[in-house]
């Protein structure tokens, strides 16, 4: 049972792949601003990105880089690599989150959370309470970000199972690789 659980993770890890290979497209179409519902979030993508052809021997590009990495990208992509990971900046409104994505197993590491601001010193105050305060406080935080995650994912999955991925959403994210230079 174990070894059949692992087979079928590993012939799925195409699909978080391309969704963040969607959403590197998604976030340079919209210029960053999705719109989620009534939300609007501002995504960007970070100093590194790694990219991986789809089959689980094949080679793997890591592009480190503060500047425009869009030559190396699109190269990497026209070879036929998907992203496989990507550090990617999470803004909702002032709050602002920071992570590294694992398109492979669709998990992420290093959330940074926005900080959580000045407490007003009271005399008698109850250092349990000020911790259970911020402890809940983070982990709003983190259900923040996972809920936006979770938003794009689902927005990709409704992409990625509609009639038109193969008619307008993949013709257009080409469209984007060939220009990437």
């Amino acid at each position: 049972m174990n070894q059949d659980f692992l087979a079928v993770v590993e012939t799925k890890r195409f699909l978080g792949r391309e969704f963040l290979t969607w959403l590197a497209w998604r976030l340079e179409d919209e210029g960053g601003r999705i719109q989620l519902g009534d939300d609007v979030v501002q995504l960007a993508l970070g100093d590194r990105l790694a990219l991986r052809e789809r089959a689980a021997n094949g080679g793997r590009i890591t592009l480190v880089d503060p500047g425009d990495m869009r030559p190396e990208l699109g190269a990497a992509l026209r070879r036929g690599k998907l992203l496989d990971r990507a550090r990617i900046s999470v803004q909702r409104g002032d709050r602002k989150w920071e992570l590294s994505l694992d398109g492979g197993l669709l998990t992420y590491d290093s959330l940074r959370c926005p900080p959580l601001g000045p407490r007003d010193p009271a005399p008698g105050d109850d250092a349990r309470a000020h911790f259970e305060n911020d402890f809940f406080l983070r982990l709003a935080d983190v259900e923040d970000v996972v809920g936006v995650l979770d938003r794009l994912f689902k927005a990709f999955c409704e992409t990625r199972a509609a009639n038109s991925w193969e008619t307008t959403t993949l013709p257009a994210m080409r469209s984007w690789i060939a220009e990437l230079a």
